[in-house]
């Protein structure tokens, strides 16, 4: 699908939308995935000016019991957001090699109606 108005020239990047196993989550503080087992994975292989952000902070957090199914389940969502869009599609496969992504695919082009 294109997008009947095209996204503004200033908007160069391009981000990635990923799923953490269940068990995993990232510590957007020290920037690293942390295991069901306590096992501390740095994300590899991101251009440099490359970020991870979940997707809904408020439910990102491993230890709130007192979420439903499907709030944990949104918690997994992440995005890693790229400070350019060449080479997106190749770095897809690399994140998908991550142990603590169970799957990942670049973001759909934005556009207005």
């Amino acid at each position: 699908m294109f997008p009947s108005v095209p996204p503004p020239k200033e908007l160069v990047g391009k981000s990635i939308d990923c799923k953490l196993k269940p068990g995993w989550f990232y510590d957007v503080e020290r920037d690293v995935f942390v295991g069901p087992k306590g096992e501390v994975l740095a994300p590899t292989s991101l251009p440099k000016g490359a970020r991870i952000s979940y997707k809904v902070p408020s439910l990102s957090d491993p230890s709130r019991r007192s979420l439903t199914p499907a709030e944990r389940d949104l918690g997994r969502y992440l995005q890693v957001i790229l400070p350019t869009s060449r080479g997106a599609e190749k770095l897809v496969p690399v994140i998908q090699s991550w142990p603590a992504i169970e799957e990942a695919h670049v973001a759909p082009e934005i556009g207005l109606p």
